[in-house]
């Protein structure tokens, strides 16, 4: 049995040996040695100590409970021997001030805008906690009769006027899903509503899905889903500093100059008082994808129900504060890997964000330990963690904005993790060049429930009518980049590398009171496994980004990736393209090219040592901005603008053939192929430095 037991530990340590990707001779033991003993530091009582300190108060951004949580991140990086400080920057914040919600026909009904309060559950007395509200609505009292709009996308309101049904001068009723809450109410404003109800519906996250709380992990009809409606696909960040940063005295636009701002008043409510509005409607039955998960047939309206809506919100420019912790590295202390996620929390923030922190401050704890132990990472770590996210990615965007210059001579590569447990399969969105450096990196850190690595059993997940161990050739599928975290500002502004990493599961509390250390406890992650996992994920990135060799980038995938974009353009709007004197042939003998040169550089990558291929993603960014918001600059990615938080491939070309705009997707084509261009020139000077080198 020994002999058997070796045999299998050699064969593991072959094989991981093999698939180092960025590591060289003896560094690649010497690394695996490290990343062992790496392995062994991380607690998941630690993680669950920091939870249930970080979630003691509701503590959104700007507030007094905000800044305990910052000086609290701040004071743990310090005890762990970091170089920590706090950076503040003054954000224009609204705080509900009054929200009302009746309904005035056919009767009157003036609804309660606060979250069931349960016993056994202390965290739903807390007189702090927001009402009813979505970020950023502007002020308003309207009332009208209410038409139900099902996801509130374009091709909702394109359904309701083939039924005959027109939404102006109406207040609309949209369920969450689908789509990021500010393009409901961006939509809602370009067909003349005058005001907007979201709503969870229990076929999206509630009782349709499964067990509701306090049974099981899924929203009750009491819970509701706060949230900003921040038009972030128009510009993250501060909405009066909108490409600057926000520091004190800087120069602000006026509100009303702002593009990120809305235009129609919003609210969000339960599906219990969804329900009572939703079953006064009339009209023509819903076609039946409309449907929901309340027990009675939808109706579109409008009427006969008719609501009255009150917003006025406490408009200020508040202080943020972030937190910036370094790890120095040793050799390319300049050289940074960035690992960042918010802090500031609608309510209680267990999964959002908080699981997120957690799992950060104990990474931090891990790698100190392991430099005290002799450790030497050639490049420094710096761990953010991020203020106002929730209101529109405002703490990421002004660091970025504020930080350019160094960030794109010096950042590697940003690693985000938000919601980092709300279940135990894995996934994570990245560009595509750092796809393979997922999959290695999570082949080498075991899942704490099957003992099977993370990779087999993302795999396994990915292809549930597999009952056989994935083959040698197995692949998971990697998402791409949207926006709705701090990631946004590093690639789509800096065109920085990044990676967002997360445990997903049964998450019906989001945005709720009820996303609190209770719910974690005793729905999610109750011995705080996937929470210390998900630590060593993380620790074992940051470590092979900081000590590598020669950064673990594939290019070959990025030029695949294009590449099918291409096609599918191509594809769907094949006949427009030709009448309108539009083709991609000079772009398909540039990404023929890229693609040669990206192998290339992958034949040699052993080689490499001390090129920066981290120039390489920079280059798909242009000065000039998308078309109609020059905030997003780069041309490869960017949020959907009717997505939000979705990734749109090829933005600038997808949104103006969209829209009918054949000249600016001219512009627009040529731009990319410039992108294109400048990365060939970027790897045909790496290959020709490592000619000359030889």
């Amino acid at each position: 049995m020994k002999r058997v037991s070796f045999l299998l530990v050699f064969i593991s340590f072959v094989i991981q040996a093999q698939n180092l990707t960025g590591f060289l001779g003896e560094n690649t033991q010497r690394q695996i040695e490290w990343e062992k003993k790496f392995l062994s530091i991380p607690k998941s009582q630690n993680c669950e100590r920091h939870l249930f300190i970080l979630t003691e108060e509701p503590h959104p951004a700007g507030s007094e409970a905000g800044y305990k949580v910052a000086f609290y991140i701040d004071s743990v990086f310090k005890s762990y021997g970091l170089n920590s400080k706090i950076v503040d920057y003054w954000a224009y914040l609204p705080y509900p001030e009054e929200v009302v919600l009746e309904m005035t026909q056919p009767s009157r009904i003036k609804f309660d805008l606060k979250e069931t309060s349960w016993l056994w559950d202390k965290d739903t007395y807390d007189d702090n906690i927001f009402t009813f509200f979505n970020a950023y609505s502007p002020d308003g009292e309207v009332e009208a009769q209410v038409v139900y709009v099902n996801y509130g996308l374009p091709e909702d309101y394109e359904k309701l006027k083939e039924l005959g049904i027109d939404v102006r001068g109406k207040i609309v009723m949209a369920r969450y899903g689908k789509s990021f809450r500010g393009v409901k109410a961006k939509v809602a404003e370009e067909n003349g509503a005058i005001g907007l109800i979201i709503y969870s519906d229990p076929m999206d996250d509630g009782y349709m899905k499964g067990d509701v709380y306090p049974r099981g992990p899924w929203r009750p009809e009491g819970a509701v889903q706060r949230g900003s409606i921040y038009y972030m696909f128009e510009y993250p960040g501060d909405p009066l500093t909108p490409g600057y940063p926000a520091t004190k005295d800087a120069k602000r636009i006026s509100p009303e100059q702002a593009k990120s701002l809305p235009k129609v008043p919003t609210m969000p409510v339960s599906y219990g008082i969804a329900k009572v509005i939703l079953e006064n409607l009339s009209g023509p039955v819903v076609p039946e994808e409309w449907q929901g998960g309340l027990p009675f047939a939808y109706h579109t309206g409008p009427g006969p129900a008719k609501v009255k809506m009150k917003i006025k919100s406490n408009w200020k420019i508040r202080q943020i504060k972030n937190v910036v912790a370094e790890l120095r590295g040793f050799e390319e202390p300049e050289k940074k890997i960035i690992f960042g996620n918010h802090h500031d929390a609608w309510v209680y923030g267990a999964v959002d964000p908080n699981s997120g922190t957690a799992v950060m401050l104990e990474t931090a704890r891990a790698l100190s330990e392991l430099v005290k132990s002799g450790w030497r990472p050639k490049r420094s770590i710096v761990f953010c963690a991020w203020d106002a996210e929730e209101y529109g990615l405002i703490g990421s965007t002004e660091w970025v904005e504020d930080n350019y210059n160094d960030l794109v001579k010096n950042a590697i590569a940003y690693i985000n993790v938000d919601v980092a447990v709300s279940g135990k399969n894995f996934g994570a969105s990245a560009v595509p060049s750092l796809d393979r450096f997922i999959e290695e990196v999570i082949k080498s850190v075991d899942d704490p429930e099957t003992g099977n690595s993370i990779f087999v059993e993302a795999w396994k997940n990915q292809n549930k009518n597999s009952s056989s161990n994935p083959p040698d050739t197995a692949r998971i599928k990697i998402g791409r980049l949207g926006s709705g975290s701090d990631y946004t500002a590093f690639l789509d502004y800096a065109g920085i590398p990044s990676i967002d990493m997360r445990f997903t599961g049964p998450y019906g509390v989001y945005h709720s009171q009820l996303d609190n250390f209770y719910w974690m406890k005793n729905f999610c992650d109750p011995t705080f496994k996937y929470h210390e996992t998900m630590c060593k994920i993380v620790g074992i990135a940051l470590m092979r980004l900081s000590s590598a060799d020669y950064l673990p980038f594939n290019y070959v995938d990025y030029a695949d990736e294009v590449e099918k974009y291409v096609n599918q353009i191509e594809k769907n709007y094949g006949a427009k393209l030709k009448s309108n004197g539009i083709d991609f042939a000079s772009v398909k003998e540039k990404l023929k090219l890229f693609k040669i040169y990206a192998d290339s550089l992958f034949r040699i990558r052993n080689s490499l040592v001390k090129i920066e291929l981290q120039k390489i993603e920079q280059k798909f960014t242009r000065k000039s901005g998308l078309p109609n918001r020059d905030w997003y600059k780069h041309r490869i990615y960017a949020p959907g603008y009717y997505l939000g938080y979705g990734s749109q491939p090829l933005p600038g070309i997808s949104e103006m053939l969209y829209s009918g705009n054949f000249d600016a997707v001219k512009r627009e084509i040529k731009l990319l192929e410039e992108a294109i261009e400048d990365v060939i020139k970027e790897m045909q000077t790496i290959l020709k430095n490592k000619r000359e080198v030889k």
